[in-house]
């Protein structure tokens, strides 16, 4: 028996010696290195949840506690190939021999040195790990305590739940998060990164220190076991906190919390996420996060960011889903110019500039629609009620350090019949630059004569256009527009514009054609007087690329025809205009139509102010009407930003203007005539008019230098037909000659009413050879009983021999001393002055004998008074007029309508 016994310990004793042999071979053995490896790989894939590859030898020191030792330990991408999810070239551990001889791993105080994570999203989304995606239940088995106590904590949440619960420490640690979809692309190079179990496990503490994207990173976390956590993280400048609360299961799991970043200087913030650093400033940004279910909430959304040149950009809302990018409620607020501090008001198109930008902006999914949408520059505001809604591709960072937005689709208008539909790309969010934009717009007539009722909007039908736009050039380029009008026979219109740069008119090109078959039909349509102009046109064309420019314009009202044309260039430094207006027939008639026509348009505008109370009211009460796309206030309008003196003084310009034949009343005319500007000096003329036998030139000067705010004109006429003047003014006299006349005036042209009392200068007017139905002139000067037997009394008419007035005029008063008016028996010389300023006449006329100027004035009379109720006074009993001189002899060769008494010797 004690042999059997001794036997069998024998044996035990061998096995159990060849056990530790083998277990020893098994554990240090370079033979049985792959069989090492393969244990701790499934050991890690189990815990990890993620394949795991050990590819060099493991090692093992023995004991309750044993501590192993792996080197070239990868965790490959299941879904990118040849990528490595996680490479490290040392990983030590602690495994709990006993709890696993009870089934049980238990490994902890893990030390990873040399560790590289890369977490790829490729371009088709796939990830190069694998998301567990597992719904958190909201129920769990209950437990016995002792259970749970007993049973150490696996993991099911990948390697955030393996290490949840483990001290783990990391040293040399490089992670690189490339997400292809959105271009950004987050390198940390970490000194180390470590988790402590602290409070005998009840919490969790990260640490980290090391740089991102070349930039300073610290972060440090306290994570209690069901309890409020707090994370901090500085990057840079930039910090960032977030506290909050795990929810419990019962709750469905999660957690809430309120995350704050400053971002201290703001280009620090760019530097950070991989964009161009083009703004400078700070900003500052608070929201309340929900996670749970796959699900993260955004609540109390508020960010400020307050840039170095005093612009600000605000936002608050809240997210429904913000990783699903469902239920958008954010308002948007920016201000791009210093507080109390805006730019000036336009003076042209360069200085145009964008001010401000509000918005409200709702989403669901990837649809964001602009519910109230108000931009503001600094010559026009302009309200866009229903803009939206607004698709977006995607968001990301382009290779060149850009943030893009791609694949964005928006509208404007109804939601079920948009006025326009767009879809592009911006390439340089931040700075609204790279920017290809096309689509089409479909705007009703109701959009701008709703006012006029339905009938008049449908009669009208609506305009198409089909449009791209795009910065490709370094500027906005509006590269096609192409538009035309649909479901109307009012009228038709046929338009293309094209330009190279929008700011600068630079490259364009442009037709436009308008046709109204009917203008009579056209102004019926629009409720109005039916005047029959017959067919209208108005045509145009332009093309300019660098400094020339080449314009022609088209107008043809019934028979009548107008056609105009300018080209610009530069010679010398100046622009250069040389232009041509032309016509080989209008017709009076033609024009007098068409101004009616316009009159009638008038009174649209007329007729909307007097009923403006009751619309203003209406409008109020329907908040939801579309407004008119761009139409400007009107206190800040687009033709503000030119101006003409400006453009005159600084261009050398030369326009011709021929009309061949102006027909339409009695008589033939024509009109030609030149404006020319040079070096600030512009001069219109001479402007050479015939009509019915009358003649007329004219001249106008101003030096736009020296005197800008005074025009000069002068000019002759001749021709003209006294009686016909007569008839015009309703004297209803019989009376022929020709009259003519010259004059030379300057004024402030600032208006009309300006020019007309301030002018001065010298005027006048003069005939020859005619005659007039009444002999009243001979009765004045030769006394009654000579006129009874005078030959004019005989023959009923008076020969007129010359007339002469000639006057001065000063600041609204005309003054005369010397207007003769002549004919074979009597001079009638007057003098004196009107003042239409101050409404007073002054004058005294005196007809004597011809020849005869120290004799008696049978008839002399008087006009004085107010000028609007003059006062007529006969000097009965004559008078009689000497020179001062002595001098009381005619000369031998007397002139005709110059004052007698001046030619006495």
């Amino acid at each position: 028996m004690i042999y059997f016994v001794a036997r069998i310990l024998k044996w035990a004793l061998a096995l159990g010696i060849a056990l530790v042999t083998i277990g020893w071979l098994l554990l240090a053995a370079p033979f049985f290195s792959g069989t090492r490896q393969q244990i701790v790989a499934d050991v890690l894939t189990e815990q990890l949840g993620q394949a795991v590859m050990v590819e060099d030898d493991v090692s093992v020191v023995l004991g309750p506690i044993s501590r192993i030792r792996a080197g070239g330990v990868l965790i490959p991408s299941e879904n990118v190939d040849g990528t490595n999810l996680a490479e490290l070239a040392l990983l030590e551990l602690d495994l709990d021999v006993l709890a696993l001889l009870n089934g049980q791993i238990d490994l902890d105080n893990i030390t990873v040195d040399g560790l590289q994570v890369n977490m790829v999203t490729l371009e088709n989304g796939t990830t190069s790990w694998t998301p567990t995606n597992r719904p958190e239940t909201t129920e769990e088995p209950e437990k016995a305590p002792e259970e749970v106590a007993e049973a150490p904590e696996r993991s099911n949440g990948g390697i955030w739940g393996f290490l949840r619960h483990r001290t783990a420490s990391f040293t040399s640690i490089g992670l690189k998060i490339d997400n292809q979809v959105s271009g950004f692309v987050f390198a940390f190079d970490l000194e180390h990164l470590k988790f402590d179990q602290l409070d005998d496990g009840n919490r969790l503490g990260v640490s980290g220190r090391g740089t991102l994207n070349e930039q300073t990173f610290e972060l440090d976390g306290s994570y209690p076991t069901d309890a409020p956590f707090t994370t901090r993280a500085n990057f840079g400048e930039m910090k960032l906190t977030f506290d909050g609360d795990p929810l419990p299961a019962n709750q469905g799991g999660g957690f809430t919390g309120v995350l704050t970043l400053d971002t201290g200087e703001f280009g620090d913030f760019l530097d950070v996420i991989g964009l161009d650093r083009v703004l400078e400033g700070s900003g500052k940004l608070s929201a309340g996060l929900t996670s749970q279910n796959g699900t993260l909430k955004v609540a109390d959304f508020a960010t400020v960011v307050d840039l170095d040149e005093g612009q600000q950009i605000k936002a608050q809302g809240d997210v429904e889903n913000l990783l699903k990018a469902k239920g958008f409620d954010i308002r948007l607020n920016a201000r791009f110019h210093p507080e109390g501090g805006p730019p000036a008001d336009a003076a042209n198109l360069k200085d145009l500039k964008l001010t401000g930008l509000s918005a409200h902006i709702l989403g669901d999914g990837k649809a964001v629609e602009l519910d109230e949408f108000l931009i503001t520059t600094n010559a026009f505001d302009q309200g866009l009620d229903q803009v939206g809604p607004v698709s977006i591709g995607r968001l990301r960072r382009t290779p060149g350090g850009h943030l893009a937005m791609e694949e964005f689709k928006l509208q404007a208008g109804p939601i079920d019949a948009p006025y326009i539909v767009a879809q592009g790309n911006i390439r340089n969010l931040l700075q609204l630059k790279q920017l290809d934009l096309t689509g089409k717009l479909a705007a009703p007539a109701s959009l701008l004569l709703k006012e006029l009722g339905d009938d008049v909007a449908k009669a009208f039908g609506g305009v198409e256009a089909d449009f791209s736009v795009d910065d490709t050039q370094g500027h906005l380029s509006l590269k096609t527009l192409d538009a035309r009008t649909v479901n109307t026979d009012v009228w038709a219109l046929d338009a293309h514009l094209a330009l190279g740069d929008v700011t600068g008119l630079d490259g364009i090109e442009f037709d436009f054609d308008l046709d109204i078959a009917d203008g009579a039909h056209f102004l019926g349509a629009l409720k109005l007087e039916e005047v029959d102009t017959g067919p209208l046109e108005i045509s145009a064309a332009a093309q300019g690329k660098g400094k020339d420019f080449t314009t022609r314009l088209g107008l043809a009202a019934g028979s009548s025809k107008l056609n105009a044309s300018l080209e610009t260039s530069v010679s010398e430094g100046r622009p250069t205009v040389d232009g041509r207006i032309f016509s080989e027939r209008l017709d009076v008639e033609d024009l007098r139509k068409a101004i009616s026509g316009v009159v009638e348009l008038g009174k649209i505008g007329n007729e909307a102010g007097i009923e403006k109370e009751d619309a203003v009211a209406d409008e109020e009460a329907d908040e939801t009407d579309f407004q008119p796309l761009v139409l400007p206030k009107e206190e800040g309008k687009p033709t503000d930003l030119v101006d003409l003196e400006e453009l005159v003084l600084n261009t050398d310009l030369t326009v011709k203007l021929e009309i061949r034949e102006i027909t339409g009343q009695q008589g033939v005319s024509s009109l030609a005539s030149e404006l020319v500007s040079k070096d600030g000096q512009a001069r219109l003329g001479p402007a050479e008019v015939t009509y019915g036998g009358g003649y007329f030139k004219v001249a106008a000067e101003m030096d736009l230098v020296e005197t800008p705010e005074l025009l000069s004109v002068s000019g002759a006429t001749s021709g003209w037909d006294f009686g016909k003047i007569l008839d015009a003014v309703g004297l209803g006299i019989d009376a022929h000659g020709t009259l003519s006349g010259n004059f030379d005036i300057t004024g402030n042209h600032s208006s009309a009413r300006t020019f007309i009392n301030s002018m001065y200068g010298s005027a006048s007017i003069s005939m020859s050879k005619g005659d007039v139905a009444t002999s009243l002139l001979e009765l004045a000067g030769l006394g009654i009983f000579p006129w009874l037997f005078s030959e004019e009394f005989q023959q009923g008419y008076t020969d007129i021999v010359c007339v002469v007035a000639p006057v001065q005029i000063n600041a609204g008063k005309i003054s005369f001393d010397s207007m003769v008016a002549e004919t074979e028996s009597v001079q009638l010389v007057a003098q004196g002055h009107v003042d239409w300023i101050n409404d007073s006449i002054a004058l005294r006329a005196e007809p004597r004998r011809v020849g005869k100027p120290l004799a008696r004035s049978a008839w002399p009379f008087d006009v004085t008074g107010r000028l609007s109720e003059p006062k007529f006074k006969l000097d009965v009993g004559g008078s009689r007029s000497k020179r001062a001189d002595g001098a009381d002899e005619m000369p031998a060769e007397r002139k005709p309508c110059v004052p007698d008494l001046l030619q006495l010797e």
